[in-house]
């Protein structure tokens, strides 16, 4: 019986692996740390049973990872707003591999997929690609 039991938890590890890579390539979520913590306890040796503190410890420690992930998020997407109508400077690549700078007042934003891009000439830049950021000169 303890075969089938590890078999099961491998099946089901692998099975919550495989969800998770179909998210987001190398995270794991809270919903497939949940399920791995349900295969464990449900797998575990009963004369050696799991320490219940060491789990609640990792899913305190899950949670202010993720919530500190959405804070990071949020400040990258509040500071690309706040772009908003100043002049910027953009180093761009070239397809020889030479630099290009690029200098305009942003338009507006972009905000696709959780990636924060600003618009400047009509065109989208990374929010990586910024070199300067300076108040609109006075016309």
């Amino acid at each position: 019986m303890a075969i089938n039991g590890i078999n099961d938890y491998l099946t089901t590890s692998a099975a919550a692996a495989t969800t998770s890579t179909k998210k987001s390539g190398t995270s794991l979520d809270m919903d497939d740390f949940l399920k791995l913590m349900v295969a464990q306890l449900q797998n575990q040796d009963m004369n050696n049973t799991a320490d219940t503190s060491e789990y609640t410890s990792q899913m305190a420690q899950f949670s202010m990872v993720q919530a500190l992930t959405e804070l990071n998020d949020l400040t990258k997407t509040t500071y690309s707003v706040s772009l908003v109508g100043k002049d910027v400077t953009l180093a761009e690549n070239n397809a020889d591999g030479s630099l290009k700078v690029v200098t305009g007042t942003v338009e507006g934003v972009n905000l696709y997929n959780g990636d924060a891009q600003i618009i400047v000439g009509g065109i989208s830049y990374p929010m990586s690609s910024i070199m300067e950021v300076a108040q609109p000169k006075a016309k």
